[in-house]
């Protein structure tokens, strides 16, 4: 199993907007062979922090995720709600 943490920081005021524009995106992937698990969680202390927990079957299924349609899409739209650039841990099972 392959587990990904991917860390980013929300604009303020933006965090609404992109739970919704991500909420498409999340869906479709947690449809694709290979997906275990998929979502966002949002900081508790209110920071403004969200990371995206992942986990997939194989090192390949998570290259197919990143290859779709939807992964290409909806990535790169999703920069004008952020600030700074995401944190993105890769972990292998032990």
């Amino acid at each position: 199993m392959v587990s990904v943490i991917v860390e980013e920081k929300v604009k303020e005021g933006q965090l609404a907007a992109y739970v919704d524009y991500m909420s498409e995106m999340i869906e479709l992937t947690r449809q694709e062979d290979g997906c275990i698990a998929y979502g966002m969680h949002e900081a508790a202390d209110g920071s403004g922090a969200v990371v995206m927990i992942e986990a997939w079957e194989s090192m390949e299924a998570l290259d197919r995720h990143m290859a779709s349609e939807h992964f290409q899409k909806f990535i790169p739209g999703g920069a004008g709600y952020k600030s700074g650039d995401p944190v993105i841990r890769v972990f292998n099972s032990l």
